[in-house]
């Protein structure tokens, strides 16, 4: 199990639900967090619970992923706050329900620039940072994309939700590749319903964030040859 002790991470919608739990995994792992979220707030305020929790360095950054220029502030921030960037997790996401015969191009746009824009913009700076890192044990970085089960398989109403997750699974294979030979390791998390806020889901029926974080801390202490492209996480009680 390789030490996560010192790394460097970077969370975007790490202020609640699967970011709020993944934010809170990585610094009792002892990684040096940055929370990104659109709510100042709140950022402020997990910064200050994972401070208290595992006295730990941890810092927020205010900024919106469907806009391109907050997305490489995000990641030229953390290099000048911490050094450098090990660790990308591409969680921040919005739903986007409904019918294609529903949907307008205004909506369409929005969930795009989110969860497929935001996420490519986030993961091609940081792929730039981490190829100037040092490498360690056959690993200059690692790119996580919290994608879902709607990224593999689409339905009526998961409308533009599937297709910017489907584009979020071809971001991470082609990213997964171009990273084989530079030491950078990338993979996408596909959980079935979780209950957040987004979703509205009761603990009981769905996986908890802490399942996802969880995956994510087992993901990222893997030996480089052992990473998957991809994690499929079931909804609880399927078979």
């Amino acid at each position: 199990m390789n030490s996560l002790d010192g790394k460097v991470a970077l969370v975007t919608g790490g202020n609640s639900g699967i970011g709020r739990a993944i934010a809170d995994a990585l610094a009792a792992a002892k990684v040096l967090v940055m929370v990104a979220g659109r709510r100042e707030e709140a950022n402020r305020n997990v910064v200050a619970e994972l401070r208290e929790a595992h006295v730990g360095e941890a810092e927020a950054m205010t900024a919106d992923i469907a806009i391109e220029k907050d997305c490489v502030r995000l990641i030229a921030q953390t290099r000048e706050r911490f050094g450098r960037i090990d660790i990308l997790i591409n969680n921040a996401g919005i739903g986007g329900w409904g019918t294609i015969a529903e949907t307008s191009t205004a909506d369409f746009d929005r969930v795009l620039k989110t969860n497929l824009y935001g996420a490519f913009w986030c993961a091609r700076e940081a792929f730039r940072a981490m190829s100037e890192n040092p490498e360690q044990d056959g690993i200059r970085g690692r790119i996580v994309n919290i994608s879902s089960l709607a990224g593999k398989e689409a339905w009526s109403g998961t409308g533009t939700y599937s297709i910017s997750k489907f584009g979020m699974m071809a971001l991470t294979q082609s990213l997964a590749d171009e990273g084989q030979s530079l030491g950078i390791r990338t993979t996408a998390v596909c959980p079935a319903l979780v209950a957040t806020p987004m979703t509205g889901a009761w603990r009981s029926e769905a996986l908890l964030p802490e399942d996802i974080a969880q995956t994510v801390l087992y993901l990222l202490r893997l030996s480089p040859a052992a990473w998957p492209t991809e994690i499929v996480l079931p909804r609880r009680g399927a078979d």
